[in-house]
């Protein structure tokens, strides 16, 4: 869907916030594609009789590493850096900052 949004808003940098809660997850998987009737869609198909038969292709990502900054570096681990890179990878779109916690002071950049 990142995607999707990314093209049609013609996004040119996107702020993702909220990176904090995945610390907890081993993994995090991302739907990067749709499959249907042999068929893969790299957007949602636009034709309800496809989308309703659709099966999501996802990527796994590596997590589990605390996303926090460590001052005064003020960027993001290793593990989340990688997390960032693939989801500019797969948008096609730079990612200029991101929220690693509630405050507005744990905004980093992302590397």
């Amino acid at each position: 869907m990142a995607r999707q949004a990314s093209r049609l808003n013609s996004l040119t940098e996107i702020a993702l916030t909220k990176l904090d809660v995945l610390d907890t997850f081993d993994e995090i998987k991302v739907c990067v594609a749709y499959e249907a009737n042999g068929v893969r869609y790299d957007y949602p198909p636009y034709h309800q009789s496809v989308l309703h038969e659709v099966t999501p292709i996802y990527e796994s990502c590596p997590a589990g590493t605390p996303t926090s900054p460590i001052p005064p570096v003020r960027t993001v681990a290793a593990a989340a850096q990688g997390y960032v890179r693939f989801l500019e990878e797969t948008t096609g779109v730079t990612i200029s900052v991101v929220g690693v916690g509630p405050g507005r002071e744990q905004f980093v950049r992302p590397s």
